[in-house]
């Protein structure tokens, strides 16, 4: 299946790429799209659906956009365009200003943490697609109690889990770590005060069933926090075509609603996006014990 990208959310992408993509020789708009297409295919060991089709008439604002910059030049006789030496001037300068977003997904951390309040230290934390424990290991340093899980399903997520547990002899906090897909997390319904996920959306293979589990997990009145790519220039510039499989804002504001999220905020922190929303208050479960204890 196609996955068309079009809007605002990959504007700047486009007319960076374009300038790269030209800089080699004169193409079509037709071989440009297949050009980003065939880049994108990699997205598929991901999601079937992770290769990029850019809209056609977002390629069409671009071209007009670079051309009436001077960055372009359609040919006279042909239906080919190519760079002008402002353009390549241009290029120059998207690339080092990738330089500037190093430093983003700590900034992004850091806006999530902040977002968890002192008040929540006694609560409980189930930490989707935990990796090496890069926010488990934040958030139990604050004192809360996290449950990090991560199905190991990529070549370099194969001995995240290990590495994780090996980490934690020398860690203050309560934290612990599973192998293991949020979608097969059994017995733990509504006992988690708060499900994060980090970089862990974008690649999930059934993000249906995935949001499914996580709305299922959470307390009543609990919340989502998701730090991931943001879709554009400055996540592509840091990420590559894997930042294509992010999820955009325009996408998180249509998507989580339909699980039943609610109070849906959005923060854009240079190349990433931190999203949070809650699940809708209902009646209370009385004396439910610590999730970590039934692992």
């Amino acid at each position: 299946m196609k996955r068309v990208r079009s809007g605002p959310s990959i504007t700047k992408f486009l007319q960076y790429y374009l300038l790269v993509l030209l800089a080699r020789r004169s193409q079509t708009k037709r071989e440009l799209i297949q050009a980003i297409k065939e880049k994108s295919v990699n997205n598929r060991r991901y999601r079937p659906r992770g290769v990029l089709w850019v809209a056609a008439s977002e390629m069409d604002k671009a071209l007009k956009a670079l051309k009436e910059d001077g960055l372009l030049k359609a040919g006279v006789r042909s239906n080919k365009w190519s760079i002008t030496r402002a353009g390549r001037q241009a290029r120059w300068r998207y690339e080092r200003e990738s330089e500037q977003y190093s430093d983003g997904k700590e900034k992004a951390a850091r806006k999530l943490l902040s977002l968890l309040k002192p008040t929540d230290r006694n609560k409980h934390i189930l930490d989707v697609g935990t990796g090496l424990g890069f926010l488990a290991f934040k958030m139990a340093a604050r004192g809360f109690e996290v449950l990090g899980i991560d199905s190991c399903t990529f070549d370099y997520s194969k001995d995240s889990i290990q590495k994780a547990r090996e980490e934690v002899r020398s860690t203050k906090g309560k934290v612990k770590f599973r192998k293991g897909d949020v979608t097969r997390l059994r017995g733990l319904d509504g006992r988690f005060d708060c499900v994060t996920a980090s970089q862990a959306v974008h690649c999930m293979k059934n993000q249906r069933k995935s949001l499914q589990a996580i709305y299922r997990l959470l307390k009543p009145g609990g919340r989502f926090l998701c730090l991931d790519f943001s879709v554009g220039l400055k996540g592509f510039l840091k990420h590559g075509f894997h930042d294509f499989l992010a999820i955009s804002r325009e996408e998180w504001q249509e998507l989580l609603p339909q699980y039943g999220f609610q109070d849906l905020e959005i923060y854009d922190i240079n190349d990433y996006l931190v999203v949070t929303a809650r699940k809708p208050l209902s009646m209370k479960r009385k004396g439910s014990p610590s999730p970590l204890r039934r692992i």
